[in-house]
């Protein structure tokens, strides 16, 4: 059992190297379209989880979508992911990765989506800008308090920023603290 544990893990970080390394040939022009698709898939798969957030989507200032992969082991992890903020205000599109690391105990790797829903032109400026910083999560139902959108089933995780996370693949055991940064690619935008 630990052998195929530790076999899926080597296989895991295999797997995310290669996509690195593949997505480093393709032109920005591609990377943009590529990322354009995932965007919509991502929103496809959340609204379907999530049939609140598509409600609460058309109303608010902006959102990001991120397609991720975890790689955890020991008391580390690390996660990466890409994907597109989009202003539903300006049409305006900004591409965008994302980095975390997590210490305390962590087993596993996974892929997972995130659909982080931003309600306010103050928290798209720090979100696009990479002035933001995420840490441990508070899960809570709530209402937005402006126009009546429930974000049932996101996590807070900053000021006017809120977050659904959908699992596609893996196990992952995580009894951690975690650090995110999301920042702009600076030759795709």
């Amino acid at each position: 059992m630990k052998k195929k544990f530790c076999q899926l893990i080597l296989f895991a970080l295999v797997l995310m190297t290669a996509g690195t390394v593949f997505a480093a040939k393709e032109s920005p022009d591609q990377l943009r379209a590529k990322l354009n698709d995932m965007s919509r898939q991502v929103l496809e798969r959340m609204y379907q989880k999530y049939p609140s957030a598509e409600r609460a989507m058309q109303k608010v200032y902006g959102y990001c979508t991120i397609s991720a992969s975890s790689v955890k082991w020991g008391f580390l992890g690390d996660d990466r992911g890409r994907g597109v903020a989009v202003n539903n205000q300006t049409g305006e599109r900004i591409y965008v990765k994302m980095k975390e690391i997590s210490l305390g105990v962590n087993f596993g790797a996974k892929e997972y989506d995130l659909l982080f829903v931003i309600l306010n032109k103050e928290a798209w400026d720090k979100f696009v800008s990479g002035n933001i910083k995420f840490g441990t999560e508070v899960s809570a139902q709530a209402y937005d308090g402006v126009s009546g959108n429930t974000f049932a089933e996101a996590s807070i995780v900053a000021d006017g920023v809120w977050v659904y996370q959908l699992d596609k693949k893996g196990l992952a055991v995580e009894l951690t603290f975690k650090g995110a940064k999301i920042s702009p690619y600076k030759n795709l935008n």
